[in-house]
C-alpha cells in the first residue's frame, strides 16, 4: 500500500471518529433538553425556555452536520474514488468551517451568559457585518434582542424582537420573541399593548409552551 493511500485511509478514519463525536454531543445536548422539559412550571420560565430553544437549535446544527458527514462518508466509499472526493470533501470543510459561528460568536455568547450585555451585542453585531448568510445569523439577531431585555433596556429589545419576527418568521424561536415582546411591554407599564402581543402569541401558536405563560400572564393582568 503506497503512502498516497495511507493518508487516504487516515483521513476517511478521522471522518467516521468525527461522526461518532458529533453523535455522542447530540446524545448529550437532548439529555440536557430532556432534564430542562422535566423542570416544574414556575418563575424561571423564561431562562428554562431560552436554554430549551438554544439547545435544541445546537442540536439540530449538530444533526444536519453528521447527516451531511455521513453522506459524504458513503458517497466516498461507495465510488471508491477517494483522493477527488477526499480533496472536495476537505476543501468544502474548510469552507464551512470558516463561515461557521468561530470565535466571535461563541465569545458573544459567553459574554451574554455573564451580563456583559453590550460587549455581546458588539460581538454579535461584528459578527453579523461579516456573516450576514450565516445559519447562525439567526441567532446573532435573537441574542441581540436577548441582551436588551436581560439588561432591562425593554424599548430596544422590543424592536430587536420583531427584526427577528420579520427576518425570521418560521423560526422555532418566533413564539418566544412574541412573549418577551409582551412581557417587556408590561415591564414598561404599557399593559394594554402587552395584552395585544400576548394574545397573538395564544392566537398564533395555542400549543406552544409561551402560550402557556402567556395566558398566565394575561390573567394576572386581568387581575
Amino acid at each position: 500500500m503506497s503512502l498516497g493511500c495511507v493518508a487516504t485511509h487516515d483521513d476517511l478514519r478521522g471522518m467516521y471518529l468525527r461522526q461518532n463525536r458529533l453523535e455522542a454531543k447530540t446524545e448529550k445536548l437532548s439529555e440536557e433538553v430532556e432534564a430542562l422539559k422535566r423542570k416544574p412550571i414556575g418563575s424561571n420560565n423564561e431562562n428554562i425556555l431560552d436554554q430549551l430553544v438554544y439547545l435544541e437549535k445546537k442540536i439540530n446544527d449538530m444533526e444536519r452536520a453528521n447527516a451531511e458527514l455521513e453522506s459524504r462518508f458513503n458517497e466516498i466509499t461507495r465510488t471508491g474514488d477517494y483522493s477527488s472526493q477526499l480533496e472536495n470533501f476537505i476543501t468544502d470543510d474548510r469552507t464551512s468551517s470558516s463561515q461557521s459561528a468561530g470565535p466571535i460568536f461563541n465569545e458573544g455568547y459567553r459574554n451574554l451568559s455573564e451580563g456583559k450585555y453590550k460587549k455581546a451585542r458588539e460581538q454579535f453585531l461584528s459578527f453579523l457585518d461579516t456573516n450576514p448568510t450565516s445559519p447562525e445569523a439567526s441567532d446573532a439577531i435573537y441574542w441581540i434582542a436577548e441582551s436588551y431585555y436581560r439588561e432591562g433596556k425593554f424599548e430596544q429589545s422590543i424592536l430587536e424582537f420583531q427584526r427577528f419576527i420579520d427576518t425570521y418568521p418560521k423560526d422555532s424561536r418566533v413564539p418566544l420573541a412574541y412573549l418577551k415582546q409582551g412581557l417587556s411591554l408590561v415591564n414598561i407599564g404599557r399593559k394594554e399593548e402587552a395584552k395585544l402581543f400576548l394574545q397573538t402569541l395564544i392566537d398564533k401558536y395555542p400549543k406552544s409552551d409561551e402560550a402557556k405563560i402567556a395566558k398566565e400572564k394575561l390573567n394576572e393582568l386581568a387581575v
